[in-house]
């Protein structure tokens, strides 16, 4: 029997569908006006950010105290959590230290996924200005800013990078405290990496991306590319300070207002508002709904790759939960292949559709392209996820 696998990611039934309790919404969001510029959030970010180093394995974190010469560095607690390896911190000057201690906030899967990390050093080095998540709705501008491991770099070789989003949810109680999900494009080693306001400010901690879990009603559960993202937002941390050893005086926090104007989405009037807009739906579980925000969308523009990668990702939902009244999601990522022929995670996708269809040949000729394309981008997790597929099928054909 064909297995495909699990990860640490959550059930895309829960992170799509989770949310849904009624069939009717009406969505007034905010967008955030644009206080800072790209480049200027990247250059708050770039002193405040490091890497977090193991033979284990690669992370981010940011800097968010000091206390003589010992500095304290927030992350998630999956990218420390192996209590046998040492850890090591590399900061944006290049400069390596020792962790000195490791502070793991996280002792149950009910409890959000972080850990402070401290290091020592007579270097200056800034510590970053947090801010109330609350005020992060679905709609604003974020950032995440961290090291991946992407081209074949690792550990004290990744160059850190900057990915733009948007918030397309705000659960209240995801497993393991994340509550802020986003958009955005990010990569292996971003985890623990910080999420910034579009004022430069750390409203959440990177932990969770590139692909999830959807679960069918019989219990089978199949992994899916969604794009989707999820961060711990800072204030889950702020409630744990004692455990962390740490005061509010310990820490640089900016109370201010998030400046940002309503928008509603009620009436989108362009294919941008009615994408988003799917999206919102989406990753709040109304698969319905964005299939039709999607379409109106492709109506205004009809040469969006994501667009129909993202039909296709509902329409997958569909399938898996409404078998007979579900639509072929095929057809959708074959499209957002043509409009790019370099979308390796429309192939992915596309054979697990293929699979349910039992058209097995089909299914390992596009987890071949996905995992050429994969190895072509750096994305070693993917690719290697991709040969397992491989051979999984090609075991099935002997």
């Amino acid at each position: 029997m064909f297995n495909l696998g699990l990860s640490r990611f959550d059930s895309l039934t829960t992170i799509l569908t989770g949310m849904a309790t009624t069939a009717a919404l009406v969505i007034t969001c905010q967008v955030a006006l644009a206080t800072k510029s790209a480049q200027q959030v990247a250059e708050i970010a770039a002193p405040i950010t490091v890497q977090i180093n193991s033979a284990l394995g690669d992370g981010s974190g940011v800097i968010i105290a000091r206390q003589d010469n010992i500095y304290t560095v927030l992350t998630v607690n999956h990218v420390v959590q192996a209590t046998d390896v040492a850890y090591s911190i590399r900061t944006h000057d290049g400069q390596s230290h020792p962790v000195t201690s490791v502070t793991r906030l996280q002792t149950t899967k009910d409890e959000p996924d972080l850990a402070v990390v401290r290091f020592e050093s007579t270097q200056e080095y800034p510590i970053a200005t947090l801010a109330d998540s609350e005020q992060v709705v679905i709609g604003v501008q974020i950032y995440v800013y961290a090291y991946p491991a992407t081209g074949g770099l690792t550990g004290a070789a990744r160059e850190p990078e900057l990915s733009p989003g948007l918030v397309t949810s705000r659960p209240k109680n995801r497993p393991e405290g994340y509550n802020l999900r986003y958009q955005a494009v990010t990569w292996s080693g971003m985890s623990g990496g910080p999420v910034f306001d579009s004022q430069g400010r750390v409203v959440g901690l990177h932990g969770q991306g590139e692909f999830g879990f959807a679960q069918t009603r019989s219990g089978d559960v199949t992994p899916i590319k969604t794009g989707f993202n999820a961060a711990v937002p800072i204030n889950l941390f702020l409630e744990q300070l004692s455990q962390a050893q740490l005061s509010p005086n310990d820490l640089q926090i900016d109370s201010d207002t998030l400046e940002a104007s309503p928008v509603s989405l009620d009436t989108p009037q362009n294919a941008e508002t009615y994408y988003f807009r799917g999206l919102s739906w989406l990753d709040r579980g109304y698969a319905w709904e964005a299939i039709a925000d999607f379409n109106r969308a492709l109506e205004l523009n009809p040469n969006s790759p994501e667009t129909y990668f993202n039909l296709g990702l509902a329409r997958t939902l569909l399938v898996l939960n409404e078998p007979t009244r579900g639509p072929n999601p095929v057809l959708d990522y074959t499209r957002a292949i043509e409009l790019n022929p370099g979308f390796a995670d429309a192939y992915y996708n596309r054979a697990l559709s293929h699979i349910r269809r039992q058209e097995f040949e089909e299914a390992l000729a596009d987890f071949r392209q996905a995992a050429e394309l994969y190895q072509q981008l750096g994305r070693s997790d993917s690719h290697q996820d991709a040969l397992q597929r491989i051979r999984e099928l090609e075991e099935m054909a002997q």
